[in-house]
This record gives structure tokens, sequence and C-alpha cells, in this order.
């Protein structure tokens, strides 16, 4: 039986921090950093591994590594 990936969050991200997120998310060529940011501040909102996953079209498992 596979098992279920736990639900994880980062820690709060402060309001600068958000918006250093926020600005990378807007500005970034590398699609590397900007693919981390979003999945980090998704994760901030509470948005579950699966939710974050989708959209990114990558694994969960990427979600959680990040």
């Amino acid at each position: 039986m596979v098992g279920r990936l736990p639900e994880v969050f980062v820690c709060p991200v402060s309001m600068a921090g958000g918006r250093r997120l926020q600005r990378i998310g807007r500005t970034a060529k590398d699609p590397v950093q900007l693919r981390r940011a979003i999945v980090v501040l998704m994760s901030a909102q509470g948005q579950p591994v699966p939710d974050i996953a989708h959209p990114l079209d990558c694994s969960p498992e990427y979600t959680c590594a990040v």
C-alpha cells in the first residue's frame, strides 16, 4: 500500500519575505527559481502538496523537497 504524503508547510513568511517571493515570481528568468518561489508562496498560504504540484506540473516529492 502506498503511503500518503504528509502535509508539508513552510514556516510563516514575513511581509517582506512574501513581497520578495512575489517579486521573484514576476521577474525570475531562471525557471527553477520561479517554481521554487511559487511553491513556497503556495505552501505559506496553506495549500496542500497535491494542489501545489498539479498546476506546476511537478511531482509531490519535488514540492516537498523545495
